[in-house]
Order: structure tokens, then sequence, then C-alpha cells
């Protein structure tokens, strides 16, 4: 699209296109660069019955919740924690079937927690005065203020079994009552006041191990919310939902017709996705062009033979976050190229930093269901773009003798040693797709992935354009893999720590977590809880805190260490932490006991400088964050903006253990402690 409009000197370089993650985004601050999309939409409709709002890693369901915290008077975000901690009190076969009494059970335990959470909520905020609560909500009150979310969860499980194994009918049906009379005595409320609570629960996945447990309790959870949104006018409950975690859901739901009318799928058009980059890239300037394409061409070279537009859609698959990170790449080669616009080979120089940066991200993404995937994919390296199904039938046959699978997928990859079953896994998670008659498609959104695919021996299968750099393949046909051709991921940059190989680090992962698991509280397991909190810095946060070293100090005769580690965070979690309180240096206190105290946080106050930074943590071995933390933590905080603290439990410890052991790189589980402690104290 031709432009008159003329850019200012040096523009690129005045550009902040924003964090691909929407947990860090500028989103978060400035409401005009949100895109309205028809699954946006359908969350701010309110006569809607959608309550599912579900898509891939990136594909735009926090940016929705924050715009539905911003635009709705009562609303409440919900990150559970709870689907790793419920221990399923029966056998998981008995809560197979959706109409049977361990599975109401279990979802009526859910609803009763949601309903909870609205009015804990209300009175928070003195929407509802204390006199005025109705007399089933009144008995409820311990459970509502003493309890968070997961907290609840787990007592109200407890409670409900403990009737039904031990027949106690007649208390079973009180607690499958108590939900009703809570529902109805808040539907009058909300008669009267025009309340309506909206419950926004999203990131799943931060405590998702992928487990058969947690996917029954998700599947308990979406039958409770479909339930109040048909009968509680006052509640609107929605969950955001990754895709591949609500296509195991859907192959095993007997009464997934209940849910399935309540679905959106975060869809996005090649037209939102320009206007995405355009609303960012015009935000630094007084003057601007025009949204609709006039901005795009006047910072991208587009012409009728060459256009980076199709460029730039044909690499990244209908996502903001890729279209988001492939734009800051480009920005970035366009400015080191003395560029005044980003060039067609702008776009192609950042394609292959783009690439092995979405090929690491997609084996985070789907790790939780497939641990290590992405040990597999990166033994496609040197291959081709394209297979026949005896290539692919082939490429199977030497990953069944290769060690590193055996080692680190046996888990799952057994299960998937047809080439029409790793097809299918392949091309669900979107690395793989089908060419039938000349023509390529791709795994669309919202399209079943369980769903048988037309695989005859004129398929031919081709790996996404996306990975094709980062993978070095060849644009050839693979008709067969001789059994002299070795697999290898050599070019492949493995993100490990230094000096620890593949094996050895997932090794010491293990190790750590079971020592941490075994240590003795006290004097007794103090060192070696330092040893464990030292090594959790370096094998799980070495991309942003490097040259982690002991900083020693001797209390009552023993030595205690301290660690502290250099932030060179270039983006993400760390990097707003630097940004903030100027941590270039962070500091990990280490209490071996499950209560902390005043000193515990002084003690971490003492390090706070301008040179040092104003960060740190303590690790505990307790399971809570108390009130009394809170306060001490807000002196901090209020006396001369001296800093932050964030205390972490033993379970956050464990969570960076399992993700790492897993293959799940990612800062979302410390952003939700740090986010959660800064709504506490604000």
């Amino acid at each position: 699209m031709a432009t008159n409009f003329v850019l200012p000197k040096r523009a690129l370089e005045r550009i902040k296109v924003g964090q691909a993650f929407a947990e860090y985004d500028l989103i978060r601050n400035e409401p005009e660069l949100f895109v309205s999309t028809p699954a946006a939409l359908a969350a701010l409709d309110q006569s809607s019955q959608k309550c599912f709002f579900v898509g891939r890693r990136g594909a735009g369901k926090t940016a929705i919740t924050y715009e539905l915290l911003r635009r709705t008077q009562d609303s409440i975000s919900i990150v559970p924690q709870i689907f790793d901690l419920l221990q399923l009190p029966l056998a998981h076969d008995e809560f197979r079937d959706t109409r049977q009494r361990p599975f109401k059970s279990l979802t009526h335990t859910f609803e009763r927690a949601l309903l909870d959470e609205c009015i804990r909520h209300l009175l928070a905020t003195g929407r509802v005065k204390e006199r005025a609560l109705p007399p089933t909500i009144t008995k409820e009150r311990n459970l509502i203020e003493d309890c968070d979310f997961d907290q609840r969860i787990l007592n109200l499980t407890q409670e409900i079994f403990d009737a039904y194994s031990k027949s106690q009918d007649k208390l079973w049906l009180r607690q499958i009552n108590r939900s009703k009379e809570i529902s109805a005595e808040l539907n009058a409320l909300g008669e009267k006041s025009g309340l309506r609570v909206t419950l926004l629960i999203d990131r799943l996945d931060e405590s998702w191990d992928g487990s058969e447990s947690a996917i029954i309790c998700l599947m308990a959870l979406m039958h409770a919310t479909v339930k109040l949104c048909a009968s509680t006018p006052a509640v609107r409950p929605y969950i955001f939902i990754r895709e591949n975690i609500y296509d195991r859901i859907r192959s095993i739901d007997n009464e997934f017709a209940r849910l399935e009318t309540a679905v959106v799928f975060l869809d996005w058009s090649e037209q939102k996705l320009v206007e995405l980059v355009e609303r960012r890239l015009v935000r630094p300037f007084p003057a601007k062009p025009k949204l609709g394409g006039e901005a795009w061409s006047c910072f991208f070279e587009e012409s009728a033979e060459r256009s980076s537009r199709a460029a730039v859609m044909a690499l990244c698959q209908h996502r903001p976050r890729d279209v988001l990170m492939l734009t800051s790449y480009a920005i970035e080669a366009a400015i080191n190229g003395g560029h005044q616009m980003m060039m067609l080979e702008d776009v192609q120089a950042a394609s292959r930093r783009y690439s092995t940066s979405r090929l690491k991200d997609l084996g985070d993404e789907f790790a939780e269901n497939y641990p290590n995937i992405s040990v597999l994919l990166e033994l496609f390296y040197g291959l081709g773009t394209e297979y026949s199904l005896i290539g692919i039938e082939d490429f199977i046959a030497k990953l069944l003798v290769n060690d590193k699978i055996k080692k680190h997928c046996a888990s799952w990859f057994f299960d998937y040693t047809t080439a029409p079953r790793l097809v299918e896994l392949l091309y669900g998670i979107g690395f793989l797709g089908l060419r039938r008659a000349g023509k390529t498609f791709f795994k669309e959104p919202g399209k079943d992935s369980n769903a048988k695919l037309p695989i005859d021996q004129a398929t031919h299968f081709v790996i996404h354009p996306t990975y094709q750099p980062a993978l070095n393949l060849r644009n050839i046909l693979i008709q067969a893999v001789s059994e002299d051709t070795p697999l290898k991921n050599e070019g492949i940059l493995e993100d490990l720590p230094d000096n620890y190989r593949f094996d050895q680090y997932k090794d010491e992962l293990k190790t750590v977590l079971e020592d941490l698991k075994t240590l003795p509280l006290g004097h007794a397991g103090a060192q070696a809880f330092e040893e464990v909190v030292g090594k959790v810095v370096r094998l799980c946060f070495f991309r942003s805190l490097t040259n982690v070293q002991p900083k020693c100090r001797t209390v009552d005769g023993s030595q205690i260490r301290d660690w502290i580690a250099s932030n060179r965070a270039s983006g993400g979690f760390w990097d707003i932490v630097r940004g903030k309180y100027g941590a270039t240096q962070v500091v990990f206190e280490c209490k071996n006991y499950e209560n902390l105290s005043a000193d515990d946080f002084h003690q971490v106050q003492y390090y706070f400088s301008e040179t040092f930074g104003r960060f740190g943590l303590i690790f505990f071995r307790g399971s809570e964050i108390k009130d009394s933390y809170l306060r001490h933590i807000a002196n901090v905080v209020n006396k001369n903006q001296a800093g932050l603290i964030l205390p972490l439990t033993q379970r956050d410890l464990e969570v960076f253990l399992r993700q790492a052991i897993n293959g799940v790189f990612k800062e979302s589980h410390i952003q939700d402690k740090f986010d959660f402690l800064i709504r506490s104290i604000s």
C-alpha cells in the first residue's frame, strides 16, 4: 500500500514493540495497544454464555484477562496452584464417569470454592457489608476469609470425600446442597444491587504436571464453571486454557457436549495481526500513519514482487506472540544494518534467531504433556523439509534405538512409534503439516488434534517454515532414511548451564529435587539446604542470572551462606526487576525452617544499596505466605522505598526443579508470586 507519510530520522530506534509475553508486556499499562478480536468481544459480551477461551501459548489469553480487569468493575484474577497439590482420594478410574458421585463431588467442591471467592472479593472491597450477609454465607465465613482458593479446594475435597468414603449420605448431600444454597443467596444479593463478579482463571499450567489427576481436576473445574454460568447470574467465571490441554479433556470427557458449546477459540486473522504490530510501531510518534496497512508500509519494505508482510505471516503461526517477536528481531536487524525501515533482508536475517527461539518455545510449551519433547524435535537437524510416509517410518526406527530418546522421552514416546501416531502428535503441536495434491496445510486453531488425519502413501509431511532455519534443513524430500544416516542435533545450541552435558544436567536436577524433599529441618539440614538453593539458582535461572557466588557470614558460631547472582537478563521477569529495583545483583537468603521472623527480612534488606540493587529473595521450608510476612515486606517497601523482598516456599523450589526436569523454561511462576506479593502489599 502506497503512503505519503514520511518517518522521522532514526524512527526505528524510538520504537518499543514490547514483550512477546503478556505477563511483562506494555499492554498491562497501555490499553490503547489492545486489539479487539472475536474472542475478546465474546469475553466482554455480558449476555454471552461463552466461558472457555482456548488457544495455544502466545495466542493472547492473558492479554484478554488484563482488558477484562480494566473494563469490568468486579473482576478477580485467579491463578490456581491446585493441580499438582490435590491428591485425589480415589483411583482415577472412579472419576471417569462425570455422572457418578466421585466426579460430582469434585465438581461441587470447585463450584463452592468459586462462589466463596466471589463473596471474599465483595467483602474485601466493601461491595457487600457483613451485616447484609444471608445465613448460609454467614456460616461459610471462616472458609471464605481464612483460606485462599487453593486452600479452600483442599479443605472442601477432604470434607466431601470423608463423607463419601464413610457412606455418610446425609452429610454428603448436605455438602452438595451447600453450593446450591450459597448460589441462591448470591443471586439474591446480585438482584438487589446489580452485582456481577467475573472470575478470570488463567495460567493453569503454572502448577501443571500433565498428570491424569491434573486433567480430572481441570475437567471438574470446567463442569463447575458451566454450571455456574447457567445457574448463577451474579457470577461469571472464565477459564483460559491452552489448546493441547483442552484437547486432552475433549478426548476423555464422556459429557463433553456440556462444555463445547461454551468454547471460544483465540483465532487471529492476518488483518488483526497487522493491526497489532501497527499499533506498537506508531505508538511513539505524535503524527501517525493510518492503521490497516498504511502504517505497515511505512515501517516495512513492501512491494508486489517482494512482500515483507507475506514473509512475516508465512513464518508466524497466526499468533500475536510470534509476530511481535519476529518484528522485534527485524527492527534490531534494520538498525544494525543502518536501514531507515525494515527491509526484506532484515526479516530474513531475523528469521534464524526467531526460528531458534520458537523451536525452544515449542518444546517448552508441550513439555508438560510430552516431557523433553525438544530432544525428539532437534533430531530432525540437518535432514529435509519434507518427508514421505516411508521416510517418517525410517525416522521412527532410528528413534527407537536412540539412547537419548529412551532415557528422556520414554514416559510417552513408545505410545507414538507408528507413523500415523507420531505424525498426529507433531501435526497437533504445529511442527508438521500435510501436503496432498500439491497443497500444504497445518493445524488450524480450534481444530481437534485428536482427529484422524488423512494419511496415505501419497501424503507428504512438511516441517513448518518457522522451525526450518533453526534445524538447518535442506529443501528436499526425504523418501527414506538409511541405516547409515546418523541422527544428530549439531548446530542446535542446547540451553544448559556452563560445563553441563544434557544427561548430567537432568540427573543433577533429579538429585537436587530428591535431596530437597528429604532434608531435615533446622540446624541439622541448614548447610545442605543452602547447597540446594545455590544449585536451584545455577540450574534453573542460568539464562538470566550468572556468576552465582556465596556470601558467608557467621551467626552464633555457625557459618551461613547467602547466594548472590549477577542479573544479566535481556528480557522477562529478571529484566523487569533490574529496571524497577536497580537489581544488578540479586541476593537469595536460605532459611531451613518453616516460619520466618522480622530478622529474616531485615537480613535481606542489609544487602540493598544503590550499586547492588534493592531486590532480594528468601527461600524457606514453609508452605504459606503469612500476613505477618506481608507486613514486614510492606515496611521495607514503604521505608524510603528501600526495595522488595520476595519470599518463596519449598513448593516453589520444587516447581522450578520439576519444570527444568521436564524441559520447561519459563518465568511465569516466579512472576505470579511477584504479582501476588505486589497486590497483597499495595
